[in-house]
Formats: structure tokens, sequence, C-alpha cells
């Protein structure tokens, strides 16, 4: 019987397809939340999950497994990859050169007014480029130097697509605030 995830990840590096069962299953919703934010659609979503997976089943006798933190972070960074590898193949996916950038400034704003619900769902209608960069960014924690390696833009684009996208993230919440929704 296959206790411990150390135990797990050997079993599924061996081919056992119990445990890649169990791993999926231990990681499957917190794979799909990192997907859906990067893509709006569900299926889009799942589909991305289950690619990703295979190339986690794939790759795991390459895997050193220390601790829990070090395999999630490494599954969490395959799904990134899948997510960016899909996004780039789109024709709809494109960042603003910097020529066309504006000059937002910095945005001064209380997140903590507003429900996070409104949050999710302000990230989500961001348009696709300034969205992947503020999820890169903010939420994965990635520099804009590697956020320009991922997606083969200059740093300085990656920097304007995030002040932009925070711009427009801003307004949005402001309008959920004035509205009267959202607050906490």
């Amino acid at each position: 019987m296959i206790v411990s995830l150390k135990d797990i990840v050997k079993e599924c590096a061996k081919g056992n397809s119990k445990a890649q069962r169990n791993l999926f299953e231990l990681y499957y919703r917190p794979m799909f939340n990192v997907c859906i934010r990067y893509v709006k659609d569900q299926v889009e979503a799942e589909d991305l999950v289950s690619q990703g997976f295979i190339k986690v089943f794939n790759a795991l006798n390459r895997f050193h497994y220390e601790h829990e933190n070090g395999l999630s972070g490494w599954v969490r960074r395959i799904m990134v990859n899948e997510c960016l590898m899909f996004l780039r193949k789109r024709s709809n996916f494109h960042l603003v050169p910097l020529d066309e950038a504006l000059d937002v400034g910095e945005v001064d704003f209380n997140l903590e007014q507003i429900d996070s619900h409104y949050i999710l769902k302000s990230i989500a209608e961001l348009p696709v480029g300034y969205r992947t960069v503020l999820n890169l960014f903010i939420i994965e924690g990635y520099s804009h130097a590697e956020i320009a390696a991922f997606l083969a833009i200059k740093e300085a684009t990656s920097r304007s697509q995030l002040a932009k996208a925070k711009v427009l993230l801003k307004n949005k919440l402001l309008s959920y605030k004035l509205m009267g929704y959202g607050e906490r």
C-alpha cells in the first residue's frame, strides 16, 4: 500500500497507474486553479492539466524528491509552461509592443476592501496578454527577466503589460466598488 507522497512519487516514476491516479487526484484542484487563471475556459483548463500531468509522469524519473513543496513547485512550473505554450499557439494572444505602451504610472489601491471573488473575476476579464503577465509576476512570482524569456518579449514590455494590467484591474475593481458589489 502506498502511504507517503514520497512513495507515491517513486511508484509513479515506475509507471504504477494507481500511484499516478493518486498523484493526479492530490494535485488536480490546485493545478486546475493555476491553469484557469491563464485560460478562462474550463474545458481548456482541464485539458491543460491533463497534458501537464502527462509531462509530469514522463519526467518523474528525473525528479529528485526532497519534500512536498519541491514537488508542488515543480508540478506548478510544468502547468504554467503548458499554459504559456497553449497561449503562444493562439492567434489572439499578443502583447502590446513597447512603443505602443502608455505611461500608466503606479497604481495605489486597497484590495482588502473588495471581496476576493470580484478580484478573481476581474483578473479573468483582463485581456489575455495582460492577464498572463500579471499572473506570472504577481501570483507565480517570476521576475520581468524570466517573463520576458518565457514570452519572447523585452523586459520593458513585461513591465508595461503589468502596469497596464494593474490599471485595468484597478478600474474594474473601482467600478465594482462604486456599484456596491463585492465589498467586505
